[in-house]
């Protein structure tokens, strides 16, 4: 890349430079910066602008807006790569929170004060009412620090495609706070509840999420190919996710959720009477039978459920059985916080859940275990 360029003075009074950038494609761009007070001052900016260049650190000026480049190329590029329902959540952050206030701000010129205006904007009236598609409260910071988490890697690649110089991000101050505290339920609200679905249909799918942490994507994904019921072990090795208003396979979340789990007897047992009633449904229907995947978890006519009906589905079960409201997902966190309580290893816990590693299961879990730390001042009393 080659770089020319020569100083002029406008009808105002102020200098400003002219600057022929040619590419790597062999195409000639011209870019003009202007405002500066004297020649002397455009001439040293045009200085270190050439400087930039000899030294491989120049990046050609250009029209592209932030939006352009979140929606045209980067969103793209990255979409090969990660998995579908996390490029529906990056593109939703970006049409929703980029695009209407910075989106038309040129890639080049964004920086940290520009960042930190969009996430005090974001803090005071960021949330959309998406019935009058009007701005009302404001955003919660952990929804922000997500915003900053997506821009942060799309200017990296920016950088690594000489688009920028910088990262903005770096210079941006994104706010700060504890996530939401998670709702777990006490072992004894987990066997109220399993035993209020005892009638229910799918008693073996709950009984299955109560005694593995499974995920919701990991149980519509599981196949009856991916459990030993002779061994009492299963395998996951696919899931089933809802991104938009689409619902598809996907892989399990982290390279440690593809991972084997022991069941124990009661869980196998209710297993196998489910497996005979799914066999049955499947006589019954004949033709109309719509389970081509195989899937443990399905309708009466074989179809799976809708994620998002799975879920509702299991909020009314615990207004029915009286327990205090929580999300499916803090099934999960029941489920591991029940095992810790109950002095199963940390390590277990951690690859029976699909944890990226026991790092994050001490993470998230280490208020539930304060009988760790009594224990340890105990011996440390004994030692003395």
């Amino acid at each position: 890349m080659s770089t020319q360029g020569s100083i002029k003075r406008d009808e105002s009074g102020k200098w400003f430079y002219v600057v022929d950038v040619v590419g790597l494609d062999g195409k000639r761009r011209q870019s003009k910066r202007r405002g500066f007070a004297t020649k002397k001052a455009a001439q040293v900016a045009l200085t270190e602008l050439q400087a930039d260049k000899q030294r491989g650190v120049f990046v050609a000026a250009e029209r592209t807006t932030l939006g352009q480049f979140l929606i045209e190329d980067w969103l793209p590029a990255r979409r090969a790569s990660l998995r579908p329902s996390t490029v529906v959540s990056y593109e939703q952050l970006i049409r929703n929170y980029v695009l209407p206030r910075i989106g038309g701000v040129r890639l080049q010129a964004v920086d940290g004060p520009t960042l930190n205006r969009l996430y005090a904007d974001l803090l005071e009236s960021g949330r959309i009412d998406t019935r009058k598609m009007a701005h009302g409260a404001g955003l919660a910071p952990k929804t922000v620090r997500n915003l900053h988490g997506v821009l942060t890697k799309a200017f990296r690649d920016a950088i690594r495609w000489d688009r920028v110089q910088r990262n903005p991000c770096d210079a941006a101050d994104p706010p700060k706070g504890a996530s939401p505290e998670m709702k777990a339920w006490t072992s004894e609200e987990m066997r109220t509840f399993v035993r209020s679905v005892q009638s229910h249909r799918w008693v073996a799918i709950w009984t299955l999420l109560a005694t593995t942490g499974m995920r919701r994507g990991e149980i519509l994904g599981l196949r009856w190919s991916d459990i030993d019921l002779e061994a009492a072990s299963m395998t996951i090795r696919s899931t089933r996710i809802r991104y938009g208003k689409t619902t598809a396979e996907s892989t399990p979340k982290t390279a440690r959720g593809n991972r084997t789990i022991a069941m124990g007897p009661a869980t196998v047992a209710v297993l196998r009477t489910w497996r005979k009633q799914q066999t049955a449904d499947r006589l019954f229907m004949g033709g109309g039978w719509q389970n081509v995947g195989d899937h443990v978890a399905t309708l009466p006519d074989g179809a799976p459920p809708n994620p998002e009906a799975f879920s509702n589905l299991f909020a009314g079960l615990v207004k029915r059985a009286g327990l205090p409201p929580i999300r499916l997902h803090d099934f999960r966190h029941s489920y591991a916080t029940s095992a810790l309580a109950s002095g199963v290893a940390v390590k277990v816990v951690s690859q029976r859940i699909g944890h990226a590693d026991v790092g994050v299961t001490l993470k998230v879990y280490a208020h539930v275990m304060p009988g760790d730390d009594l224990e340890a001042a105990r011996r440390a009393d004994a030692v003395l």
